[in-house]
């Protein structure tokens, strides 16, 4: 991983963090919260590729849970999160609508499967405390279609992003 990689995943992991966190909303079923992340979090994703938008979509998503006081949620955050923005990224990285859209539905599923397994078992509220969050985690990944939206206005206004999660397309003499 070079320096521009390393700064651009540091970018996008705080962009990540304050959607996450600038509008909390409590889920009372879990003691959870849901929240705006998934735009960011899908925008990196088709933007970057698979390794930048599951670093940043986990992290990110794993710091604001610890910035507002949710760190018991953190671990499995991090791999819901991080498994979205994988997905994602791998599955719609520099593929087109659909395949944007494949990977923002997969990852999503992946995300609301993983809370929703998580909760159930290792977080002890059962099958009917995971499946009250389960409608509230399909919203949340329902926002990420706007993270497609985005990228594809900001590609339009700014072509050169598709170059800088890849090599470049000049050299700098």
């Amino acid at each position: 991983m070079n320096v521009q990689r390393i700064a651009l995943t540091a970018v996008c992991i705080a962009i990540v963090t304050v959607l996450v966190a600038i509008v909390p909303v409590p889920i009372p079923a879990t003691g959870g919260f849901t929240h705006p992340g998934a735009i960011a979090e899908i925008f990196v994703a088709v933007a970057f590729g698979p390794v930048i938008g599951g670093i940043a979509a986990g992290v990110g998503a794993a710091i604001a849970d610890l910035v507002l006081g949710y760190g018991s949620f953190a671990p499995l955050t991090l791999v819901a999160h991080g498994s979205l923005g994988l997905l994602a990224g791998y599955l719609g990285w520099r593929k087109g609508w659909q395949g944007m859209m494949i990977g923002w539905v997969i990852g999503g599923l992946a995300l609301v499967a993983v809370y929703f397994l998580g909760e159930a078992t290792v977080y002890g509220f059962g099958v009917a405390g995971a499946w009250a969050e389960v409608p509230i985690n399909l919203f949340q990944v329902g926002l990420g279609i706007s993270g497609i939206l985005l990228y594809e206005l900001v590609r339009r206004a700014y072509p050169q992003i598709d170059q800088l999660a890849g090599k470049p397309a000049f050299q700098e003499r």
